[in-house]
């Protein structure tokens, strides 16, 4: 039998990045991802741009919608100070 994950909270995505801005949580809630993808997405999402060439692909599906929200929140280059 197969189970199904439900989407995972905001207080579960907080648990797994930390502190988020309210606007990114809830976009990041509306792609409902499950806990399983949050856990997935992390390392995308902190990692340097190498994890793509040492797993060569991408992320795929929520995974990369999530990552896509969060890279749109990183500062430019220029305003990191």
């Amino acid at each position: 039998m197969k189970q199904i994950s439900q989407p995972a909270t905001a207080a579960e995505i907080s648990g797994i990045f930390g502190p988020l801005d309210d606007a990114v949580l809830i976009r990041i809630v509306e792609t409902e991802v499950t806990p399983t993808e949050v856990l997935e997405a992390f390392p995308w999402a902190t990692a340097d741009d190498q994890i793509g060439t040492e797993l060569e692909h991408r992320p795929r599906g929520a995974l990369d919608r999530v990552n896509d929200i969060l890279r749109r929140e990183e500062p430019e280059p220029d305003e990191r100070g």
